[in-house]
């Protein structure tokens, strides 16, 4: 068996502690039950919030009600909110708490404090089911977001963590207040099919423009959770100041996508130390362009470096007769990146490319290193492995298949057995 590049990181320890730390970490605890009627419930659970610390949600509540709760992040166009969050609290359900409706139901804003929501059941929200846009310290665990209510115009996502309130994709002129967004912070074992075959553009879980180096940062961590019928991206993350690691997450796109550009089931965008790893993924969508796991950058001032990409499962299973286009590939590397790894994946099905590194917005890839990447079951359009035109210095070690190499300095190293001693 094919050693990993990378010894299998799970934290489900480190997440496990975590989480119960977060839970236990005040004794008296403010018991809200569900009645079913939102207008006794959404007042309940915000005066609940309001006290801090732990608060267990028992039975099933209703917040199909008009959203009344301004945010900060009106001026992206997002909606009012449902309940806020603005103090250090431990929300959870009792193992049978369930939420129906509610626009953003739970939206957190509690610069400087630690919050937690575990076990609750989130039925057909709205926008999406929680949005973090200040927080020190966040763990989002063991929770189930099915289905969704579409909203003109707005695109759902079943977990937010945004700091770029003065645009919607974060830019270097406008970044938003990534330092709102610091410490560790926890997204795991989560549960989250908003079926996406409804109206609307439908992700998984954000991640914008969160933490500040040097003294702002994040440890984040989305690990675990079981992502399905999502229309964009199942994980996306975009500018991160600090670590992300996204491991261990199993997705299902489902057949439908949004119809945008170069759609990626995982995308890490921009900034940030990342490592993508141990994931499993299964694209249905009908885009000629479509892509398993992206890694770019599409503007010079925010560079993406030394992403690792290694030990991912990924199958590309578009309907018959998709006419493959450019950036179609199970992994595509693209703009500017640099010193990127993308080792020891597994890549099956069909697209333009099993791995592919490109060209893309004037941004030239440089120190790429494609090694042992396993693509034995891939049906590839052009080639297995490419380097497109002007891309410099990658590294193919060890790959089977063909390779349609453009690039400048391109090193391509066949990887042979040890010979055997002469005794």
């Amino acid at each position: 068996m094919m050693r990993q590049l990378l010894p299998k990181f799970r934290v489900a320890l480190f997440i496990t502690v975590t989480i119960a730390l977060a839970a236990s970490a005040l004794a008296q605890a403010t018991v809200v039950t569900g009645t079913g009627n939102p207008d006794v419930d959404v007042p309940a659970v915000q005066a609940a919030v309001n006290l801090g610390g732990e608060v267990v949600l028992s039975g099933h509540f209703s917040f199909d009600t008009p959203p009344t709760i301004p945010n900060a992040l009106q001026a992206t166009g997002f909606p009012l909110a449902t309940i806020l969050i603005s103090k250090a609290a431990a929300v959870s359900g009792d193992g049978d708490a369930s939420i129906d409706g509610g626009t953003i139901p739970f939206f957190v804003e509690a610069p400087g404090a630690t919050v937690s929501i575990q076990n609750v059941h989130f039925i057909r929200p709205s926008k999406t089911a929680i949005v973090v846009h200040a927080v020190s310290g966040l763990v989002i665990a063991s929770c189930r977001i099915d289905g969704f209510v579409p909203l003109p115009n707005i695109q759902f996502s079943g977990i937010a963590i945004d700091g770029s309130d003065m645009a919607v994709t974060p830019t270097p002129t406008q970044p938003g207040h990534p330092e709102n967004i610091s410490g560790r912070i926890v997204i795991a074992n989560n549960d989250i099919d908003p079926g996406g075959m409804s109206s609307g553009n439908v992700l998984g879980i954000t991640a914008f423009s969160a933490g500040q180096s040097p003294d702002r940062e994040v440890d984040l961590y989305i690990t675990g959770n079981r992502i399905s019928n999502v229309k964009e991206p199942a994980i996306n993350l975009r500018r991160i100041g600090g670590r992300a690691h996204v491991e261990d997450n199993v997705i299902t796109t489902g057949p439908v996508s949004a119809g945008l550009s170069r759609p990626e089931v995982i995308r890490a965008v921009n900034i940030g130390s990342y490592v993508i790893a141990h994931n499993v993924i299964h694209c249905q969508w009908p885009d000629t362009d479509a892509i398993g796991i992206g890694v770019f950058s599409q503007v010079t001032d925010w560079p993406i470096t030394k992403a690792v990409v290694v030990d991912n499962v990924v199958n590309m299973s578009p309907p018959d007769g998709v006419p493959f286009s450019d950036y179609s590939a199970g992994i595509d590397i693209r703009g500017f990146a640099q010193g990127i790894l993308v080792g020891n994946n597994i890549i099956r099905g069909r697209a333009r490319a099993a791995v592919a590194v490109d060209v893309f917005n004037g941004g030239i890839p440089n120190n790429t290193a494609f090694v042992l990447n396993r693509i034995d079951d891939f049906d590839a359009s052009v080639a297995g492995v490419i380097v497109g035109n002007g891309v410099t210095d990658t590294l193919i070690l060890g790959q089977k298949g063909t390779v349609n190499d453009q690039g400048i300095n391109t090193v391509i190293l066949p990887f042979r057995s040890r010979p055997r001693s002469i005794e």
